[in-house]
């Protein structure tokens, strides 16, 4: 349900950063082949365009969370307090209201994990998003089998789903923000 106003950000930062990373990645390019020496972190005009570029992220991560907040808490109320528009029977109401948490987590987390993939493919970082998207991939239906083995209850699925969303998420937005925040703590 959440996908489809998440996959929009997506979507924009996948058109709108190429024109702020294009010029600048030729521009690097352009002055690395002149110079085997030369450093963009050195560059103002490079710099200026790089910080251009991650304001855009950021301000889109930003709207992001601020959608996936409001969409998650909504829907996340449906099993939590209105169990009768899933089902009319009692049992059921009252077996999915504990994952309301859940849902509101893994929602949540899909913010940062759409828009983080739309920054991540216009920065043309094609080979990470492959290896995350493979190991997540490998590792959830291994942690889905284990759950049904030991007849864990639905719960654990939903919090396995949420556990999942939050390991592309990490991984995604570390690969933005990790750099600078590091460099950051460098300074302290």
């Amino acid at each position: 349900f959440i996908s489809p106003f998440l996959e929009v950000i997506s979507q924009t930062a996948q058109t709108f950063l190429p024109p702020y990373l294009a010029p600048v990645n030729e521009y690097i390019a352009r002055m690395t082949t002149q110079n085997p020496a030369y450093d963009p972190s050195n560059d103002d005009l490079a710099q200026s365009w790089l910080k251009a570029a991650f304001t855009v992220a950021t301000r889109l991560l930003g709207i992001g969370v601020v959608v996936a907040s409001f969409i998650a808490t909504l829907v996340s109320l449906i099993p939590a307090f209105f169990g009768n528009l899933i089902s009319s029977d009692t049992v059921v109401q009252a077996a999915v209201k504990p994952l309301a948490k859940y849902l509101w987590a893994g929602a949540l987390l899909t913010a940062p994990v759409a828009v983080s993939e739309g920054v991540l493919l216009a920065k043309r970082e094609l080979p990470f998003l492959a290896t995350v998207y493979v190991v997540s991939s490998v590792v959830l239906p291994f942690a889905l089998t284990e759950i049904k083995k030991t007849g864990g209850p639905v719960v654990q699925i939903w919090g396995c789903f949420a556990a999942f969303q939050l390991f592309r998420a990490t991984c995604f937005a570390g690969k933005i923000y990790g750099g600078s925040v590091l460099n950051s703590l460098r300074y302290l």
